[in-house]
């Protein structure tokens, strides 16, 4: 057995870069263990809109062409084993098609497993019987029952653990699909068969979890979506991330060699802070995770050590991920230029809402947005005065529940083209399409109402079927130094005119909230930001896009905070429904010496 397990990722999101496995490969032909993570919180609505079209779909039929494109590498005899969730709602059916892919490629036979048993869509909808009372599978979110909207349940999967796919693995399969797995779960999985861990050896799967989570989305880890991305060499190159994970559960980061963006200190500390809730009680189903004593060394050379995880025991429920019909949905663009450009756009805006009023529908919800001018992030006022715009994106989302009234919206954007203001354009895309709204409901499970199974394939068969606040003192940091904690670290003696003077941020959705990762670029930052950043100020700052609540998690240990802000993501017709700019526009915070 070797001392280290070498994994990488090459899928972060249904939608990322379908040659990254074999470019992956190409350069580290070596792996132990391939990743590659499909699944978003709604993913499997998508999916299960799919799958009703065609039985045999459900899945992500991207994954098969990744396997075909590893062709020559299998035929060449690499052996890295492949983890993915890609299957989805129908993991059988992906794998069949995998099976028929390889076959068609010629490629050696290989050993595929599905992992299934998550669908618990059938419990949540009352035909199961079961005798748990505290089962009641209440809206994690808002407290709100699930009967209101049992009948209008699309589907809902529990976040299995690394179990079954340990399983898997020691049955001999080279491939292991699986429906919805928590992501950092595929990671820990190969970590526990390679070390031959206990299922309860909480400090080894703590740190393997942490090793998933930093690779989990893919390049977001060598540089992508980072603050300071202006500043890694040669993005059009990013490479997918490999941790290098020792048996004590510490691991190392890193990427192929002479490949685009950077890993050190400031991309993985970045990394760590992303959508992960309370850090001293990250849960997965695995085990549950202190952050708080996590350590970053840069050990330069694109490779950061991450160490000091703690564990504990796994939680007694699952969180399911859940998916219901909640009417339909419309959002059209176009471009508004010349004088007074925005006056005009918000004018053209509220035609069009007037019209369908008119003609009789009721919207249960509309957005109009002038983007271009600050509007995707209305907490942070344009610093331009409004008649100074000659150009602007007119953007208007609507949502019903009836079909008829969304596409009476879509009937009357267009007629602006003639009808509107002079310098209206940009329609080429043509009359926006209804869509059905599928809400997100998250709530528990009792763990033993989740049966995971696992089946192996082969060619020519058919696959059988209360968060707490968190108050720590300020300590000295434990690794590290001022020159590696980024490149672009302000001089002390430059007075900050802004938080992201100070700091770099990411942040991203957890249902109708959002978590913001706010990192120090030094030391001597971190405690100012103790003492400025608090949550009743971000509130402030954040209250007019309908912040009901703001936690603020403290890491002293990395010199970061974590802020959980609540209701912010309650209107999904923003353009940026899931929060990915909440951070930057954090960043754009007033901050001097004194709030």
């Amino acid at each position: 057995m070797s001392s280290v397990v070498r994994i990488g990722n090459a899928q972060g999101f249904w939608g990322d870069r379908g040659s990254a496995a074999a470019e992956l490969l190409a350069r580290e032909p070596d792996l132990d263990y391939l990743t590659l993570d499909y699944l978003a919180e709604v993913s499997l609505s998508i999916m299960a809109v799919q799958r009703d079209r065609d039985p045999n779909a459900g899945y992500a039929r991207d994954f098969v062409e990744v396997v075909r494109s590893l062709a020559d590498y299998f035929k060449s005899g690499g052996r890295c084993r492949i983890v993915t969730n890609a299957g989805g709602l129908n993991p059988q059916g992906c794998a069949a098609a995998c099976v028929a892919a390889l076959a068609q490629a010629g490629i050696p036979p290989l050993s595929i497993a599905v992992v299934s048993g998550d669908d618990v869509l059938e419990v949540l909808r009352g035909n199961v019987d079961f005798e748990i009372s505290n089962c009641k599978f209440e809206n994690l979110d808002s407290g709100q029952p699930l009967t209101d909207v049992r009948d209008r349940l699309v589907t809902a999967n529990a976040y299995v653990g690394a179990a079954p796919i340990v399983d898997a693995l020691r049955l001999g399969a080279d491939i292991v699909i699986t429906g919805r797995i928590a992501d950092p779960s595929l990671t820990v999985a190969p970590c526990v068969h390679h070390f031959g861990w206990s299922l309860t050896d909480w400090d080894r799967l703590a740190g393997a979890t942490v090793a998933g989570h930093l690779i989990e989305c893919g390049v977001q880890v060598t540089g992508g979506i980072s603050t300071d991305w202006l500043e890694m060499p040669d993005t059009a190159d990013l490479s997918f991330p490999i941790v290098e994970v020792d048996e004590d559960g510490s691991c190392v980061v890193t990427k192929p060699a002479n490949t685009g963006g950077f890993v050190d200190e400031r991309t993985v500390t970045e990394q760590l802070v992303y959508e992960i809730g309370n850090p001293d009680e990250y849960l997965s189903p695995d085990v549950t995770v202190s952050f708080q004593s996590l350590t970053v060394q840069d050990l330069g050379d694109d490779r950061v050590r991450v160490s000091g995880a703690r564990g504990g025991p796994a939680p007694t429920t699952l969180k399911v991920s859940a998916t219901f019909r909640d009417g339909f949905r419309a959002a059209g663009m176009l471009t508004i230029f010349g004088r007074d450009a925005v006056t005009k756009a918000r004018r053209a805006g509220e035609i069009v809402l007037q019209r369908v009023r008119n003609a009789g529908f009721e919207l249960r919800d509309s957005f109009i947005e002038c983007l271009g001018t600050g509007a995707s992030v209305p907490a942070v006022p344009s610093r331009i005065d409004e008649s100074q715009f000659l150009e602007t994106v007119l953007r208007i989302a609507v949502e019903a529940d009836d079909r008829l009234a969304v596409q009476c919206f879509a009937r009357e954007l267009m007629p602006l083209v003639t009808a509107g203001p002079q310098g209206t354009t940009g329609y080429a895309e043509g009359r926006p399409h209804p869509k059905p709204v599928f809400r997100y409901w998250p709530c528990l499970i009792d763990r033993d109402l989740v049966h995971p199974r696992v089946e192996l394939v082969s060619e020519g068969d058919v696959p059988r079927p209360t968060v707490g606040r968190v108050l720590l003192p300020v300590t000295e940091r434990l690794c590290g130094t001022v020159e590696t904690m980024g490149k672009s670290a302000r001089p002390a003696s430059q007075r900050p005119q802004r938080l992201g003077d100070l700091a770099y941020a990411r942040s991203g959705d957890k249902g109708t909230g959002a978590n913001i990762g706010v990192v120090a670029r030094t030391p001597e930052n971190y405690g100012l930001l103790l003492a400025q950043l608090t949550a009743e100020r971000v509130g402030e700052f954040f209250a007019s896009m309908g912040a009901s609540e703001v936690i603020r998690y403290e890491l002293p240990n990395l010199h970061a905070f974590n802020f959980v802000v609540k209701g912010i993501l309650s209107r999904p017709l923003r353009v940026d429904a899931q929060g990915k700019a909440l951070g930057q526009a954090l960043l754009e915070m007033p901050f001097g010496d004194q709030p």
